[in-house]
């Protein structure tokens, strides 16, 4: 689910603003020419174009595209807080630029962990509020930059990313559902795009990868209980970490952390 824009064009950025709902708010239904892009800077909300749905929370940057009816399936959250712009096609829009000239951008961004977005993002929307479409614009272009140096959807670079998500957050276990919101995607493509990458499921991957943090518990902090260690590594308890590792490494973690111990002395 992505967006083509034409890097050779100047976009004009039409309208912009900052919007707070105080109370649940329902998009309305509307068809624009311009596209509508929109920025949670907190709060939920979820919303759709055509057959397609997307559920926004804090740091999700959605791309509703021009000449397409978009929607409110639900309302908003109270309290939800949104910066928006409306970006102009340009006349030589992107069906006709060539394949070099034109970038592809996710609809759906979680733009949490690279806050160059949010920033530009702010930069388009202040420079247009204050009357200056030619900075405006100019932002667009380092915007649109930014999106597809940051949201390439090839196979490797989706795979790279949920293993990136799983090694920062060793005490959380992501469904597939949550690491597809996170980049923008379906469950079934992050999990299919990551056997892909490395010929094993992401619920394999992530038990494997807890176990070997397990045994780097067992040799960097051998006075750490097996509950302690359990629960780092987000499991609900000590019985549930047990029998995964046992049937992982083919022993149980108390009996793996003995013979490391007695081989160290």
């Amino acid at each position: 689910m992505s967006v083509e824009f034409n890097t050779k064009s100047r976009h004009r950025i039409t309208e912009a603003n900052i919007n707070y709902y105080a109370f649940p708010f329902v998009h309305p239904k509307r068809k624009m020419k311009e596209h509508d892009f929109i920025y949670v800077l907190d709060g939920e909300w979820k919303l759709g174009q055509e057959e397609k749905e997307f559920s926004l929370q804090k740091n999700s940057l959605l791309i509703l595209e021009g000449g397409k009816t978009h929607y409110g399936i639900s309302p908003c959250a109270p309290g939800t807080k949104t910066m928006y712009f409306h970006a102009g096609l340009p006349e030589d829009s992107a069906s006709c630029a060539s394949a070099e000239d034109a970038e592809n951008i996710r609809q759906l961004t979680d733009a949490s962990s690279n806050p160059n977005i949010k920033k530009l993002f702010y930069e388009i929307v202040t420079a247009k509020m204050s009357g200056d479409g030619r900075r405006a614009s100019a932002y667009f272009d380092l915007l649109i930059y930014e999106l597809s140096a940051f949201g390439s959807d090839e196979e490797g670079d989706t795979g790279e990313r949920i293993k990136a998500i799983i090694h920062k957050n060793p005490e959380k276990f992501y469904t597939n559902a949550e690491l597809g919101k996170k980049l923008g995607i379906s469950d079934k493509s992050a999990e299919t795009k990551f056997k892909r990458r490395y010929g094993i499921t992401i619920h394999k991957y992530t038990l494997d990868f807890k176990m070997e943090q397990a045994i780097s518990y067992f040799k960097v902090f051998p006075e750490m209980s097996i509950k302690e260690i359990a629960f780092n590594l987000g499991f609900y308890d000590e019985y549930h970490f047990s029998r995964q590792f046992k049937k992982i490494k083919g022993i149980p973690p108390s009996l793996y952390k003995k013979e490391l111990s007695e081989r160290r002395g």
